[in-house]
């Protein structure tokens, strides 16, 4: 609330962030429980106060001598010296600090991480902070980051393509829809409720190395359309039903609605900027 206060002078805008933070939460027995500590998980207050909190994090990094305000010629001499340079990728309470230096280093820098946290009463959490080498590679909202050989040359070139942990809610999602879909219901019903789930989520990974997880995906989802539609008409041969759903070539369609083939989807690469990403938000004074 300090850091609120910083930049919000509005005293009902404060006392209003001040009563979610303090309005309890629900249980699944129905009993009301106090917070006293942290943000409500769920809350659309949540995320916000993140980004406030973990601000810390921001200004520390930024304002080391081996961040993003050195120098090229600064971090060559750094490098020289045997010290670390690093920089700091935050989306809410989820970052990664890039260290170009040793395993001892990227150590040192994680306690120093925590101490600046500890400053807002906050801790790491020890089963979701782990120190890695980018060639063992790293999920990232929902992204895996990892270095490569590319094939057919010497050069290693790092890669970002789905996360096997994304890959596998998406097919649980596409799975539930099509067991819970009752076969009273026409393909088209269900097709509406695929399409939203699989268009999301392929436009989220289009800009990376997607190509294979979007073809993995496609035949995945096929099958769960065909054994749904197995259901629906069990005493209909495969041929009738390759006529009746399948007009199109081999993929599911009806008269109006077509199933979204993630296959299909073109991906893109995300063009590097570093720093040069300009900020509309004006820094405090």
């Amino acid at each position: 609330m300090g850091r609120v206060r910083a930049r919000v002078g509005d005293k009902r805008v404060l006392a209003l962030v001040k009563a979610f933070l303090k309005a309890g939460i629900l249980t699944e027995d129905s009993r009301m429980e106090d917070t006293d500590t942290g943000t409500p998980q769920g809350s659309i207050l949540s995320p916000l106060l993140s980004n406030v909190a973990l601000s810390v994090l921001d200004e520390h990094f930024t304002q080391g001598p081996g961040g993003p305000t050195a120098t090229p010629y600064q971090r060559a001499k750094r490098r020289r010296a045997g010290l670390p340079n690093y920089r700091l990728i935050r989306f809410a309470d989820d970052w990664v600090l890039a260290v170009a230096g040793s395993q001892v280093d990227a150590e040192v820098l994680r306690e120093e991480a925590a101490e600046v946290l500890a400053t807002m009463g906050l801790r790491l959490s020890p089963e979701k902070t782990c120190i890695t080498h980018i060639d063992e590679g790293l999920d990232f909202l929902g992204w895996r980051i990892q270095r490569h050989r590319k094939r057919g040359t010497t050069r290693c070139y790092v890669y970002t393509y789905p996360a096997k942990k994304a890959l596998r809610a998406v097919m649980a999602k596409v799975k539930t829809v099509c067991r819970n879909m009752d076969t009273n219901q026409p393909l088209d019903i269900l097709l509406i409720q695929l399409n939203q789930i699989l268009q999301g989520w392929c436009v989220h990974f289009r800009p990376g190395v997607s190509s294979k997880t979007f073809g993995y995906l496609a035949h995945y989802t096929w099958w769960q359309v065909v054994k749904w539609l197995q259901r629906k008409h069990q005493r209909i041969g495969w041929r009738r039903l390759l006529r009746r759903y399948f007009s199109h070539g081999w993929w599911p369609t009806t008269s109006s609605r077509r199933l979204f083939n993630p296959s299909e989807m073109r991906t893109t690469r995300y063009r590097y900027r570093g720093t040069a990403i300009a900020s509309p938000w004006p820094r405090a004074g």
